[in-house]
């Protein structure tokens, strides 16, 4: 076996979508993505007998004012001793203080020894997982009452669903995405960073962008995210007009006949709160995702292997007061959508 830095885009890729879970955040162009964001992808492979067997892309980001930086591998793959060597060298090299993942590992499975369980999440480690395999009539008489009745309802009033991709795109979603924002009170990234998404991402049919109509008036918009077999429900909007025709509901079912068409067999519907309750700035995410019924799923969630003790305690607890202030000033009061 070798460790090798220089495998081939499209060899990766492959590699990627035919692993368990085909994680969309270990793939070449979400490493890009995130490099126009100021981090440095790091990709590593184990090669045995020429072909891959094991993989991770690392984000490096580095540390302000210090010579040192962070490992972050959002999904990584579940990593053996011989990898974790190489990540270890490639840490010492860059001055890592820690290597965070998340890789989907469920809840009561033991973690990788060595690692430490982060409180603070990065990716939502709990989400529904909608089993695509069954035919569409069994799918929609599974789903809750009131969604199916929804899903009518959309159909009754003319809600229509289209797929819209390029920059059209990208201007329909960002606009629509800037009013729920607003609404609802949560952060967002500026416009050129769901454009670029869509230009690394949107030709290899990786990220797509589906559309509500209301009388040709678009009223709510995602972006998905698909590979290999599986497809992610990743960043939803939805305008505060017209909400009473239900185009998230009408969205989603036309994304779960779109996905069965081109032979996708899983819909993960991302994140939701892992102890939900009324009060939790996402309970009303979960109660529409939960309507889907699909199989709840919980990771062990943010993983930390420590490189260098003294720094990762600094960092850590500065991120914490970091996040609380600049959540205190942009939104007005110290939230985590992520907390449990």
């Amino acid at each position: 076996m070798e460790i090798r830095r220089d495998i081939k885009r499209d060899d990766w890729n492959k590699f990627i979508a035919a692993s368990a879970g085909s994680q969309i955040l270990q793939t070449w162009e979400w490493g890009e993505v995130k490099r126009s964001q100021g981090w440095e992808p790091i990709r590593l492979a184990v090669e045995d007998a020429g072909k891959i067997i094991a993989s991770i892309s690392i984000l490096k980001r580095k540390l302000p004012y210090i010579n040192k930086s962070i490992f972050y591998a959002p999904r990584g793959p579940i990593l053996g001793d011989f990898l974790l060597e190489a990540i270890k060298k490639e840490a010492k090299k860059h001055g890592a203080i820690v290597l965070k993942i998340d890789p989907e590992i469920e809840e009561g499975n033991r973690p990788a020894i060595g690692f430490r369980v982060q409180r603070n999440q990065i990716q939502p480690r709990t989400t529904y997982f909608i089993d695509l395999t069954h035919d569409l009539d069994t799918l929609i008489l599974s789903f809750e009452e009131k969604t199916r009745y929804n899903i009518r309802l959309a159909e009754r009033k003319g809600v229509k669903v289209a797929e819209l991709s390029g920059q059209a795109g990208v201007d329909v979603f960002y606009d629509i995405y800037k009013e729920t924002a607003a609404r609802d009170h949560f952060l967002i990234h500026p416009k050129n960073y769901y454009q670029k998404i869509i230009d690394l991402m949107g030709t290899p049919g990786m990220a797509r962008i589906f559309i509500a109509y209301f009388d040709t008036e678009p009223i709510a918009a995602v972006i998905n995210f698909a590979l290999g077999k599986r497809m992610w429900y990743m960043y939803g909007a939805s305008k505060s007009s017209h909400r009473n025709v239900m185009p998230n509901h009408a969205l989603h079912w036309e994304i779960i006949k779109k996905a069965k068409e081109e032979g996708f067999t899983l819909y993960d519907l991302w994140g939701i709160p892992s102890n939900p309750h009324p009060n939790h700035p996402l309970y009303g995410v979960y109660r529409f995702k939960k309507g889907f019924n699909g199989r709840l799923v919980k990771f062990v969630g943010c993983l930390d292997l420590i490189y260098d003790p003294i720094f990762y305690f600094l960092f850590d607890k500065g991120l914490t007061w970091f996040k609380n202030l600049r959540s205190l000033i942009l939104k007005g009061k110290i939230s985590d959508s992520l907390a449990e």
